[in-house]
């Protein structure tokens, strides 16, 4: 399973540049990102998978040959991606009814 978690990542990395590229439509990155999300939350093997690849990608953007701009993109998009997984929908409050007599 872990390997299948490791998979469904790279399947969203080529997705994402399918979309880049207009080799897929626009709207599969979005819809395999929900896809992930629940993944996310629902199996502990693509939690792993999720922290050793944001782990990676922390390492290769803080290189000491990078540039500053690499891990400013980096950390600011994993803030975004990190604001977006972690949102939920609220349920809306209910209006008060008043009872019929």
């Amino acid at each position: 399973m872990l390997a299948v978690a490791y998979i469904e990542l790279l399947i969203f990395v080529r997705v994402l540049f399918g979309a880049m590229l207009l080799q897929n439509s626009l709207l599969s990155p979005i819809v395999y990102s929900h896809f992930l999300r629940q993944r996310y939350y629902q199996s502990t093997f693509t939690r792993q998978a999720v922290t050793v690849a944001s782990r990676t990608l922390d390492r290769y953007a803080s290189r000491p040959g990078n540039p500053p701009l690499v891990g400013q993109v980096w950390r600011q998009a994993k803030a975004l991606i990190e604001k977006w997984a972690g949102s939920t929908l609220e349920p809306q409050p209910q209006p008060a009814t008043v009872p019929r007599r």
